[in-house]
């Protein structure tokens, strides 16, 4: 029924659009002819994941299974002339969320029954102006996803209400303003944006031509509003990324943002720092990709001090970035990762990997990442080495339109894990597959 409900909207809301469109003439505006072309999406992801003392003691009850169902369908309108440049895009987008388990409990914050994940209208190149406005409940999607990304990892993937200005000129400039809230999940009513949670600023960059060097710089501005605590953070950095001086075939990439602001009766300054290099192996078997990366975000030195050193990562993506195991984000942490892709077929990928980490101070948290704290800071003389992750994924595309993967990971536990407690060996496995038309 919910999704009935949902195809009727959708045809209704694009009909009325579409009629009220024409009927204002635009089907000869200025003298162009102008016609509609109409997109359907699909799709259907299906993962389990096993989990085995994620709490790091073998003699708790907490080992068992977790399954997850998301499927998405979506509807576009676009609005082209006859050179086949977009003019106007509405875009409609329902999200079902669902969750299973075995010996565990469900993991019920990743649910959520049929609902409005997106609906916009984005006007394309504003009165020859180069500016694109986008307006309505949208994803938000910046550099390489370490402040604001739409993860689709999870079941539930963030999106706002909000208002984009996108620029963008021949000479390779080009920038957004943005403005929005972050949309809550509300598995039992309509999902809705906070009033008390705002993200705002500027995200721009410069390049030349596709292989020259990218240079990005933003200015974030995140407020949210509590009972309790009011926090006004400022993030300001930038992303940076190209060919290793003389060695053209080795690519680096470079992020350092600053944080400062205040929460509650503490001022907030704070920072992060993201590296690596990477080179593609041509003629060797497999055509191995290597990365190297580094990872650092401040935590906090001294409690009480009326100065909070913590970075937070804003709307992060999650996952992928900072091992696969969830364990940590970019906060209190540091962290050395090697990793290589091999293309054994255009259809097949083997991904080993190998991930270390330590906190960057231990009178702060260590928290993973959704955000929630796994150890709490000590004042106690203890290692910062949390431990190390090792993990193998294998991607193979059944189809065109089939992708299947799996994978497996085991988290050896350091000084840190021993010195505040338990500390058993976690171990993780998943397999998923996605059908996307």
């Amino acid at each position: 029924m919910r999704w009935l409900k949902f195809w009727f909207f959708c045809i209704c809301f694009l009909s009325f659009l579409t009629s009220l469109v024409q009927a204002q003439g635009v089907d000869n505006f200025s003298g162009k002819f102008l016609s509609w072309h109409y997109k359907l999406g699909l799709e259907d992801r299906f993962r389990y994941e096993n989990k085995e003392n994620f709490d790091f003691n073998k003699s708790t009850k907490d080992n068992g299974g977790l399954i997850f169902n998301r499927a998405r369908v979506n509807m576009e309108a676009t609005l082209v002339d006859e050179y086949l440049n977009d003019i106007l895009e509405f875009f409609v987008d329902g999200l079902d969320a669902q969750v299973g388990a075995y010996r565990l409990k469900p993991m019920t914050n990743q649910k959520d029954n049929f609902d409005f994940h997106q609906g916009y209208l984005k006007i394309y190149n504003i009165a020859d102006s180069r500016i694109d406005a986008t307006v309505g409940r949208q994803e938000l999607k910046y550099g390489k996803g370490r402040l604001i990304w739409a993860s689709t990892w999870a079941n539930r993937i963030r999106s706002f209400d909000a208002g984009v200005l996108h620029f963008a000129s021949p000479g390779g400039f080009y920038g957004d303003f943005l403005y929005g809230q972050d949309v809550k999940y509300d598995d039992l009513n309509f999902n809705k944006s906070s009033d008390n949670e705002f993200l705002g600023g500027f995200y721009g960059g410069y390049r030349k031509e596709s292989v020259s060097t990218l240079y990005e710089a933003y200015f974030l501005t995140q407020i949210i509003k509590s009972a309790t605590t009011d926090t006004e953070r400022y993030t300001i950095g930038g992303q940076f990324e190209g060919r290793l001086f003389m060695f053209k075939d080795v690519f680096w990439n470079l992020e350092v943002p600053y944080q400062f602001g205040k929460t509650g009766l503490e001022d907030i300054s704070a920072y992060a720092i993201h590296f690596d290099l990477s080179k593609v192996f041509m003629g060797w078997v497999g055509e191995p990709k290597v990365t190297l990366a580094f990872e650092l975000a401040s935590g906090d030195r001294k409690n009480g001090n009326g100065t909070t050193n913590t970075f937070i990562p804003l709307y992060q993506s999650t996952h992928d970035p900072y091992g696969i195991m969830d364990f940590f984000r970019w906060q209190n942490m540091r962290e050395v990762e090697a990793s290589v892709i091999f293309s054994l077929t255009p259809k097949l990928k083997l991904q080993p990997q190998v991930d270390f980490f330590w906190l960057d101070s231990t009178k702060d948290n260590w928290v993973n990442s959704s955000g929630t704290i796994l150890r709490s800071g000590t004042t106690n003389s203890v290692s910062s080495f949390v431990g190390t992750e090792s993990s193998l994924r294998v991607f193979y595309e059944i189809a065109k339109n089939i992708k299947f993967e799996v994978g497996y990971a085991h988290f050896s536990t350091g000084g840190f894990v021993r010195d505040t407690g338990d500390d058993d060996d976690a171990d993780w496995a998943y397999s998923q597959i996605v059908f996307k038309y």
